[in-house]
């Protein structure tokens, strides 16, 4: 009478095994529910200027998430929050960020037109399309710098938290808009580093080899101009030194030993009968295009006159030289003579009377 209804059983063990599948699903919380929890926690105010939000470990949501939250009451003008486990909490004033790290800038919630759900769906597309195996993901939203569009950054983690991918996804549309991946694989470079694949590089992004060890195909990098099968050289000996084997020293790449490179601002002509860049020597023509040969080059330019040559030994002794001329002086002329005027009479004291035997006289007037 007292045995068990089998039905009862398989509804008693559903119910237990449906308990921690929905706390399962509770902990995957979209940044769009955080900001719901903080704003029905704190008020609609903490949530109307947001600098960032993150999460980390969601696979494929996180568990809790920080927000950053701009308040004019905040000695640094932002204040923290989280959410996580169905509540939200206070995270206290930020004394981090200001005036060193300043936020780009604010939104509100009204502004997230992909959530983080779409956000992670369209980065696991893109990981399908590079073969890239990832094990959870971290998130970021703020804004574009010197911009009103936010953007997602999704960090693709392996199992050791090792960086496999990194994603830039736009919060308003949807559009990825850089993907850079990290092959530690096979994939990897020839010298045992790990191959980077930035979808902005300047230069074509390589196509890395499958997981099977073929090459992938090209729609995995659609910007890749290296043909299928192609394989990855390793770098030269001697190019972090900027010397290749067989350079000459100081030589640049390319240049032709002996000659210059550059961009000259008039053409250089070759020197007549002169081998330039391995090429023969030519003989020079004249205005008409007839070639000249020897010294008649028509330059216009008199040959030099010829050396004299030296006295035979045979001829017995060295005449002297010549005596050389005698230097004419110039003689300057005789200087002209200045007239002397006549000696004056001296000057004779008066004897007589009627004054001063003192006083001296006048002096003569002159002729």
């Amino acid at each position: 009478m007292n045995q068990s209804n089998p039905l009862f059983t398989a509804l008693a063990a559903a119910l237990l095994w449906a308990a921690p599948a929905a706390e399962a699903q509770r902990t995957n919380l979209s940044a769009r529910d955080a900001l719901g929890l903080v704003s029905a926690q704190f008020g609609p105010q903490a949530t109307q200027s947001i600098a960032e939000m993150r999460a980390q470990g969601g696979i494929p949501q996180p568990s809790d998430w920080q927000v950053l939250a701009y308040d004019e009451r905040a000695p640094k003008l932002l204040y923290r929050f989280w959410a996580g486990g169905g509540r939200a909490g206070d995270g206290g004033v930020d004394d981090l960020r200001y005036p060193d790290d300043v936020p780009i800038g604010y939104f509100g919630v009204s502004q997230i037109a992909v959530d983080s759900v779409a956000a992670f769906t369209i980065a696991e597309g893109e990981a399908r399309k590079a073969k890239m195996a990832f094990d959870s993901c971290d998130y970021l939203l703020r804004l574009r710098e010197y911009s009103t569009e936010l953007v997602w950054r999704l960090e693709l983690l392996d199992a050791a938290r090792r960086l496999v991918g990194k994603l830039y996804i736009s919060g308003n549309t949807g559009e990825v808009l850089r993907t850079i991946w990290v092959y530690r694989d096979q994939r990897a470079r020839p010298d045992g580093q790990a191959l980077i694949v930035d979808s902005l590089a300047p230069a074509a992004a390589t196509t890395p080899l499958g997981l099977t060890g073929a090459n992938a195909s090209s729609a995995a990098m659609p910007g890749s101009k290296i043909a299928p099968g192609a394989v990855i050289s390793p770098l030269p000996p001697g190019i972090a030194s900027g010397q290749l084997p067989g350079q000459i020293p100081g030589q640049i790449p390319g240049q032709v030993p002996g000659s210059t490179m550059g961009i000259p601002s008039t053409p250089t002509l070759p020197t007549p009968g002169v081998n330039a860049n391995g090429n023969p020597p030519f003989a020079p023509v004249d205005a008409n295009g007839r070639p000249m040969v020897g010294p008649g080059l028509g330059d216009g330019i008199p040959s030099p006159p010829p050396l004299p040559q030296a006295p035979s030994s045979s001829g017995g002794a060295i005449p002297a030289p010549p005596a050389l001329p005698t230097p004419v002086v110039p003689t300057s002329p005789a200087p002209k003579l200045i007239p002397t005027s006549p000696p004056k009479p001296p000057i004779t004291p008066s004897t007589g009377g009627g004054g001063d035997s003192e006083r001296i006289p006048p002096p003569p007037i002159p002729r």
